[in-house]
């Protein structure tokens, strides 16, 4: 077997996937077993793309349990200077988790093989709630 060096929130949050899946759910009260998730790992929705495009960036990673969707960003700088229990997001990255959170809650199984039909009945409401992105 051999060795992956990594720096940074990237190599932690992949670590972290691989070897602390069970703690991650644990906190959530998620029973979950860690061999039922499914695990995307640096999942990209193309980059944070400015108004009038369908990009919305790239999570750190989306762990799907049997019982919740989890959307991951994940933090390493200067952490020691943080004193509270939350750590503040940017705003493109709490779009992303916004926009994200829409499809799911929108999406229905008869969509699975057609986005088209998707997207051309929730355009408007999708448009009226995030203004400026297609």
């Amino acid at each position: 077997m051999c060795k992956i060096l990594g720096y940074g929130e990237d190599a932690l949050t992949l670590w972290a996937l691989k070897h602390r899946t069970s703690e991650i759910l644990e906190s959530f009260h998620d029973r979950t077993a860690p061999s039922d998730c499914l695990i995307f790992y640096r999942p990209s929705f193309g980059r944070s793309g400015g108004e009038d495009t369908a990009e919305f960036g790239e999570f750190d990673a989306i762990l799907v349990s049997s019982e919740c969707i989890y959307l991951i960003e994940s933090k390493w700088g200067n952490l020691s200077r943080f004193n509270e229990d939350r750590i503040a997001i940017r705003s493109e990255q709490e779009l992303r988790h916004r926009i994200f959170s829409w499809y799911i809650t929108h999406w229905d199984e008869k969509y699975c093989k057609n986005w088209e039909s998707f997207e051309k009945e929730h355009q408007y409401d999708f448009q009226k709630e995030f203004k400026g992105r297609q």
